[in-house]
């Protein structure tokens, strides 16, 4: 009898744990497909004075622009796909986006059948597109063009904050970059009687930039650091000789330069520094000026890029 009541005891009690498992699979079900629903909601987004009809908060975001993808990974977002040069993502941020990235062509124009077959919710591509690029993506899927000014990186991290749910985390990060750099004004105020350049070598030529542009917004606005008058009147990216550099009245350079950009001249940047002309001017002289101070990929106007060269200046540049 005891044996009979121990094996029906049995019984109940396995039914019991089954019941449980099955609610708990059907309670993690109903979150799963409440969650699905979420993503999958229709609403309207506010960029920069324009309003896009999208569908989020999700994960279905092709980064088409570095500038996206520098987000990205500020944010730990994975997007399902990524833009690359020269077929390769680039180095500083193939571990941030994860490797289930897939690649979907260069970034002057994403490769459609790459970003079709992701079938993404939406696609963040550049300011730097034409309008042919734009339109083909928009086919797929609504598509944003990110912004390539530097002035706009709030906004840009805004906006992948919203499309991917992390509005909170987005808010976070521009005011923790404001208050490491109101720490580190207050700490160097003196920075604002020093001169500073920036010179990014790109296709085996120097390469300035105008105040608003590359690293310059950073350098002159957020930092304080006083504008060369030779840059203070450029509008674009300019290519400049050795001989134009020596002429301009600079305390500190920076110098940028990658491979991936020097197709053809990646000794460029050595033939510079044996240049004697380079080595006469003032600053190379006085020992003040810095190479790849900070990996030569960051596209320079976004939270990723201001938080890493903050630090360089902060430990390498300031005496």
């Amino acid at each position: 009898m005891k044996k009979k009541l121990f094996v029906v005891s049995t019984m109940v009690l396995s039914l019991f744990i089954a019941g449980c498992s099955q609610n708990d699979s059907a309670s993690k079900t109903d979150t799963s497909t409440s969650e699905s629903s979420a993503v999958a909601k229709e609403g309207t987004v506010k960029y920069l004075g324009t309003e896009y009809t999208v569908k989020y908060p999700t994960d279905k975001i092709v980064t088409a622009s570095f500038e996206a993808m520098e987000d990205a990974a500020a944010l730990d977002v994975q997007p399902i796909g990524a833009v690359t040069i020269s077929g390769e993502m680039p180095s500083y941020l193939k571990d941030k986006l994860g490797d289930k990235v897939t690649n979907v062509g260069d970034k002057f124009g994403p490769d459609v059948e790459s970003v079709t077959a992701l079938s993404p919710d939406v696609i963040l591509g550049s300011t730097k597109f034409d309008d042919e690029v734009t339109n083909n993506l928009n086919k797929i899927a609504p598509t944003i063009n990110v912004s390539h000014k530097s002035a706009d990186w709030a906004d840009n991290l805004k906006l992948l904050g919203t499309l991917s749910g992390k509005s909170a985390e987005a808010e976070k990060l521009v005011s923790d970059y404001n208050d490491d750099l109101s720490t580190f004004k207050e700490a160097n105020s003196s920075i604002s009687d020093q001169k500073i350049l920036m010179i990014r070598i790109r296709e085996g030529e120097l390469c300035i930039y105008g105040p608003d542009f590359y690293y310059n917004p950073m350098l002159y606005n957020d930092l304080g650091f006083a504008i060369p008058t030779e840059v203070s009147s450029i509008t674009s990216q300019t290519t400049i000789s050795t001989e134009q550099v020596a002429k301009i009245d600079a305390d500190i350079i920076l110098v940028q330069f990658i491979d991936s950009e020097n197709e053809g001249f990646t000794t460029a940047l050595d033939d510079l520094k044996a240049n004697p002309i380079w080595k006469s001017v003032p600053a190379v002289a006085n020992n003040k000026v810095y190479y790849n101070i900070v990996d030569g990929g960051y596209q320079g106007g976004t939270y990723l890029s201001k938080e890493v060269m903050l630090k360089a200046i902060k430990d390498d540049v300031i005496d």
